[in-house]
């Protein structure tokens, strides 16, 4: 016992001085700023190039706005009820061909998916229509530019009025982009496409000039957001007045065509930057600059009203993808919460002791030693012996004879009292009050077995059943029989 003891202690003492090396060895780590080569669009990042700020601005001006953090196959089921996705910027986790599958199905069911990336997928940028969507990427690199310097991430780049009047650009009288922005091209798809649908041998019709009859939605009046402090950095010029004559749709032979073509909000001479499309029976809407609601753009011009109508231009619960930003539900928070500390270290190194010491002790390191005999005296074994007994000779009342007359002997030793001049009631009061039970019945164990040992029908079960009892009274008072005492008991 006193080995085992020591060795416990050298055990603790080795666990402890493993926590003790790791906290000193450990130097927390000054956080990171965050760089535009590398963002993180994460709603959770506070940094230059997170979106916290346009999240909580949704949230403050009473949008109904959650971060998404399950999987895409969820997007269906009935008690998500999402009508808008948003996802922004390339994400940690890449979307993969199933999740795509499963997003655009989602979508062509009714739902609303936000885009707002300089190079997404290119299988989320599809369209039911006969056009093709590309996203053109801007040669600028992006390494060792600091996100929230306005200079070096907006240098040399004008912002951009709105194309038309639309419900995405209500209230907005230019947006400034990154110089980093991407373009969106937009491709008819020629000569077959013009047949097929009707459309006249003139020129291609451009996808700026689809009117739409979409009804803006309430613009909300925040109290205490960030876009109430908002000051613009450029002063520019209210839009122009578009006439009616200016987005009137090219000549259509068959009365019944409808020209589902990508409808253009913000564009100018070189680049277009925001675009909408349908989907089957939803509406996939594309911004290629992330920066224009990202924590450090969104407060220049009117970012943040362009924001916001992308955002709650459909009513509805507005779902952030978080899933694929490596916020998933299934990620385990216990590791993450910990990650970076030396908490992690310390359980590594304790499960590789205890697994040592599990490995050691499961060899033998020195001569081979026989089993320890068995107790020859344990209860189980004395009944097993008396149940083989009473198999062979059916004599239950002898077996309990025996059992009552050791139970008797050894309580009245144990009291002090004369085992032959104590009566029944006697000893069973005594027994009740030592161990503060009902005095009945012990009184009646003790009557059963004596009215089988003189003689009364009895059987198996219940010989075994009153042999149980006795044994227990036996363990509560703490008797233990040793072997001087069986052998005494034998004679």
């Amino acid at each position: 016992m006193k080995q085992k003891f020591l060795i416990v202690l050298a055990l603790i003492f080795l666990v402890a001085l493993l926590i003790g090396l790791n906290a000193a060895s450990y130097v927390q780590k000054d956080t990171e700023a965050d760089e535009e080569s590398s963002a993180n669009r994460s709603t959770f990042n506070t940094g230059a190039t997170g979106t916290r700020a346009f999240y909580d601005l949704l949230a403050e001006t009473g949008s109904k706005v959650t971060r998404w953090q399950e999987s895409p196959f969820e997007l269906s089921n009935e008690k998500n009820k999402i009508n808008t996705l948003v996802i922004i910027g390339r994400t940690r986790l890449e979307i993969d061909e199933t999740e795509t599958e499963q997003i655009l199905s989602w979508v062509s069911n009714g739902g609303r998916l936000v885009i707002i990336d300089r190079e997404p997928p290119k299988d989320l940028l599809s369209t039911t229509a006969n056009w093709s969507i590309t996203s053109v990427p801007n040669e600028d690199s992006t390494f060792g530019v600091d996100p929230s310097e306005i200079i070096q991430m907006t240098g040399g780049t004008a912002a951009i009025k709105p194309s038309q009047p639309s419900v995405f650009t209500r209230n907005v009288n230019a947006v400034q982009p990154s110089r980093f922005a991407s373009s969106i091209d937009l491709k008819f798809f020629g000569e077959d496409a013009k047949t097929t649908f009707g459309l006249s041998s003139g020129p291609t019709p451009k996808p700026v000039v689809v009117a739409r009859n979409d009804a803006p939605p309430p613009v909300a009046k925040p109290t205490n957001s960030p876009a109430a402090s908002i000051t613009p950095i450029y002063k520019l010029p209210p839009p122009k007045t578009i006439t009616e004559s200016a987005v009137k749709p090219p000549p259509i032979e068959s009365e019944n065509f409808e020209v589902n073509a990508p409808f253009v909000h913000l564009a100018n001479d070189k680049k277009t930057i925001l675009v909408d499309f349908e989907y089957g029976a939803g509406q996939i809407v594309f911004l290629s600059d992330p920066y224009i609601v990202s924590n450090a753009g969104i407060s220049l011009v009117d970012n943040a009203q362009l924001a916001m109508n992308i955002a709650t231009s459909r009513e509805g619960l507005i779902a952030f993808d978080e899933y694929h930003q490596g916020y998933g539900a299934n990620t385990n928070q216990l590791l993450k919460y910990f990650a970076g500390t030396p908490v992690l270290a310390i359980i590594g190194q304790i499960l590789l002791l205890i697994g040592v010491v599990l490995f050691s002790q499961s060899r033998r390191f020195a001569r081979f030693l026989p089993a320890d005999e068995p107790n020859r005296l344990s209860k189980l074994e004395y009944i097993s012996a008396m149940a083989e007994l009473q198999q062979r000779t059916k004599a239950f009342d002898l077996a309990l004879e025996n059992i009552f007359s050791q139970f008797r002997r050894s309580v009245t030793r144990f009291f002090g009292i004369d085992n032959y001049a104590s009566s029944r009631k006697e000893l069973a009061k005594i027994i009740a009050e030592r161990l503060n039970r009902n005095e009945l019945e012990i009184y009646n164990l003790m009557r059963k077995c004596e009215e089988i040992i003189q003689g009364k029908p009895t059987n198996k079960r219940e010989v075994l059943e009153l042999s149980g009892k006795l044994r227990e009274i036996e363990d509560k008072l703490g008797l233990k029989r040793t072997r001087k005492q069986a052998f005494r008991s034998k004679k």
